[in-house]
C-alpha cells in the first residue's frame, strides 16, 4: 500500500468516473448511475448526495463543481425561513439534523460560510437543552418530533422518534469540526465539545463498541455493533480532538480494538457489517463504505499509535478493496459484495453512494502515507 497506489485508484476508479458525468447541466449532481456507471434517466435529488458531492468537488480542488453544488444547495434545498435543509427540493414533512450536517459539512469545505454559519445557527432548533446532543428532526412547522404521530413511528435514516442516533451524532462532530477549522465561533466550540464528550463517554458499549442508538438522557439502547460507524467515529473523534485540544486517543483505540476483535475477517480480509456486541460478526456481507471507513480509521490509528497491528490490518483493507470492492471493469466500488468477495449486482451511484467515503478513504490515507515514517510503518506492518 502506498500513496501512489491510493491516488492512482482514487482517480482511475473514482474522479474519471464520477466527473464530469455527474455535473448536471440543470443544476446540482445527477445521482442514479447503473452497474456500468451509466447514468440513469429518472432520479432526484436528495441532500445527503448533493452536500457530500459538494465536499467531495471542495476538497479535490474542483472548485467550479463544488460551487456548482453550493448553488443548488443554496437554491432548492435550503428554507430560508426555517433555518433548514430540505431532503428534496418537494420535500417538506421532516427537517432532519443527519441532513443539516452534511449541508453544513460540504458549505464549510467549498468556503460558503455565510450559509454554514446560517444552518448551523438553525439547527439550534435541534439542541437539546436538557440533556445535551441534538434531536433527530423537526416537522415543517417547527415542532421536534419525539413521538409517533399519523403512523410515524420513524424518521428519514429510521431512527425511531424520540431516541438519539450514533449516525446523527456522527456526523453532526464531523460537520462541526470541518467548520471549526474556519469559524471558530464559541458557541460552535461548545457544541462540538459535548458532541465529542458524548462519544468519550456516553456512546461507548460497556459490552464492546457503541450504541447505535440512546434515550433522550443518553443512556444507550442495546442492539447490534455497527463497525463501519464505530471505526469512523474512532477516527472522527480524533479529528475533533485535535482541533478542541482534547486526547481521545484511548477511546478511539478501544473502538478500533473492538472492530478488530469482532468486525474483522482474518481469512479473507475486510470488515463486516455488523454484529452483537462482544461476539462475532453476524451480518458478513463487505459494504462499501464500510471498507473505506475501516481502511482510513485503522491507518489513523497505526500513525497515532505506531501499533503494527493496525497498520496490518490497514494493508491488508487495501488488498481487500483493490482485489474485491473496485470494480476493475466498469469503475467505481461495488456496493455489497459476499464474505469472500462475489460482488452483489447494484448501483454505482444513489441518492446514499456517491463519492464520498471512499474518495475521503484514499485521499486521506494517501496523505498519511505521504510521511516517510509512515510509509516504513506500513511496509513493516505488511
Amino acid at each position: 500500500m502506498t500513496a501512489a497506489d491510493l491516488r492512482a485508484s482514487l482517480q482511475h476508479d473514482l474522479i474519471d468516473r464520477w466527473f464530469p458525468a455527474c455535473v448536471s447541466p440543470d443544476g446540482g449532481f445527477h445521482q442514479e448511475f447503473d452497474v456500468q456507471f451509466r447514468p440513469l434517466p429518472t432520479e432526484g435529488r436528495m441532500i445527503i448526495f448533493q452536500a457530500r458531492m459538494t465536499w467531495v468537488c471542495a476538497t479535490l480542488g474542483m472548485d467550479d463543481d463544488a460551487q456548482h453544488g453550493v448553488r443548488y444547495l443554496r437554491d432548492h434545498l435550503w428554507n430560508a425561513n426555517r433555518r433548514a435543509f430540505r431532503w428534496t427540493p418537494e420535500r417538506e414533512d421532516e427537517y432532519h439534523a443527519y441532513a443539516g450536517a452534511f449541508a453544513i459539512y460540504g458549505l464549510a469545505a467549498a468556503g460558503a460560510l455565510d450559509l454554514a454559519a446560517e444552518a448551523f445557527h438553525g439547527l439550534e432548533a435541534l439542541y437539546d437543552p436538557e440533556f445535551g446532543g441534538y434531536f433527530e428532526c423537526m416537522d415543517s412547522s417547527g415542532q421536534v418530533l419525539l413521538n409517533p404521530v399519523g403512523g410515524k413511528v420513524s424518521d428519514g435514516i429510521g431512527t425511531p422518534l424520540g431516541q438519539k442516533s450514533q449516525n446523527s451524532l456522527l456526523h453532526l462532530m464531523e460537520a462541526f469540526t470541518e467548520l471549526y477549522t474556519v469559524w471558530p465561533d464559541p458557541l460552535l466550540r461548545a457544541r462540538l465539545a459535548e458532541l465529542l464528550d458524548w462519544f468519550r463517554g456516553r456512546l461507548m458499549n460497556p459490552a464492546g463498541g457503541q450504541f447505535g442508538f440512546s434515550t433522550r438522557e443518553g443512556v444507550g439502547i442495546p442492539g447490534s455493533v455497527s463497525y463501519g460507524h464505530d471505526i469512523e467515529a474512532a477516527h472522527l473523534m480524533l479529528a475533533a480532538g485535535d482541533v478542541l485540544g482534547v486526547d481521545c486517543l484511548a477511546e478511539a483505540v478501544t473502538l478500533g480494538e473492538n472492530v478488530l476483535a469482532f468486525g474483522w475477517d482474518e481469512v479473507h480480509g475486510g470488515t463486516f457489517f455488523s454484529g452483537p456486541p462482544g461476539h462475532v460478526a453476524d451480518r458478513r456481507f463487505k459494504n462499501w463504505w464500510v471498507q473505506a471507513e475501516a481502511l482510513l480509521g485503522f491507518a489513523i490509528l497505526a500513525t497515532r499509535t505506531g501499533d503494527q497491528r493496525f497498520a496490518r490490518v490497514a494493508a491488508r483493507q487495501w488488498d481487500w478493496i483493490r482485489q474485491h470492492q473496485i470494480d476493475s471493469k466498469f469503475g467505481g466500488w461495488h456496493e455489497n459484495v459476499s464474505e469472500a468477495g462475489v460482488p452483489v449486482i447494484a448501483r454505482k451511484g444513489h441518492s446514499w453512494k456517491a463519492a464520498y467515503h471512499d474518495g475521503r478513504a484514499l485521499l486521506f490515507t494517501a496523505r498519511l502515507l505521504d510521511d516517510p515514517k509512515h510509509a516504513e510503518l506500513f511496509q513493516a506492518g505488511a
